[in-house]
């Protein structure tokens, strides 16, 4: 194994100052955020204290609330903001739309090339770019597939094509 040269030390230890003034810019904006995103990410954890003055009452209340402590607990949370009464905590509503939109794109991306790997190793001799694309489209999304319609045209498909020809139906 040869030396590494003096020079390259330097080059080396430079290339890492600027990845570190790098960081350190970069996530400047989350320090810069930290409380807004504690209180979306652990509303029953923070003090209320610390939460800006618009939302600390309907902090206060949520944290009371056993049942929204619960649901908290056992959903995600999006799932969890989205079943919040809006009557008694419009402003932590609104909140918490604003820190998922900040990573909302991120999310579905995420999940897109997620989705895409998956069915590509599952399917590989067969996938198209056309099946690749619907496949995609259905992923990503909010869509529910009403199961019971079809089921019942694929039902009434199955019982026209087993119909015996002589019966004339």
């Amino acid at each position: 194994m040869s030396p590494v040269s003096e020079n390259k030390l330097k080059e080396f230890s430079q290339a890492l100052k600027k990845l570190h003034t790098e960081f350190q810019t970069r996530f400047q904006d989350f320090k810069n955020i930290q409380s807004s995103l504690d209180v979306f990410s652990m509303p029953f954890n923070v003090d209320p204290e610390n939460v800006s003055a618009e939302l600390q009452l309907e902090i206060i209340e949520m944290q009371c609330s056993t049942h929204l402590k619960q649901l908290f607990l056992n959903s995600t949370k999006l799932d969890f903001y989205r079943a919040l009464p809006k009557a008694e905590f419009p402003k932590i509503i609104a909140h918490a739309q604003k820190i998922m939109t900040m990573f909302a794109s991120s999310y579905v991306c995420e999940q897109t090339f997620l989705t895409m790997k998956l069915r590509k190793n599952s399917i590989r001799n067969r996938l198209t770019d056309e099946h690749l694309f619907t496949l995609l489209k259905v992923a990503s999304s909010q869509m529910e597939p009403a199961f019971e319609n079809i089921m019942e045209d694929q039902k009434q498909f199955h019982n026209m094509s087993h119909t015996p020809p002589w019966l004339g139906l």
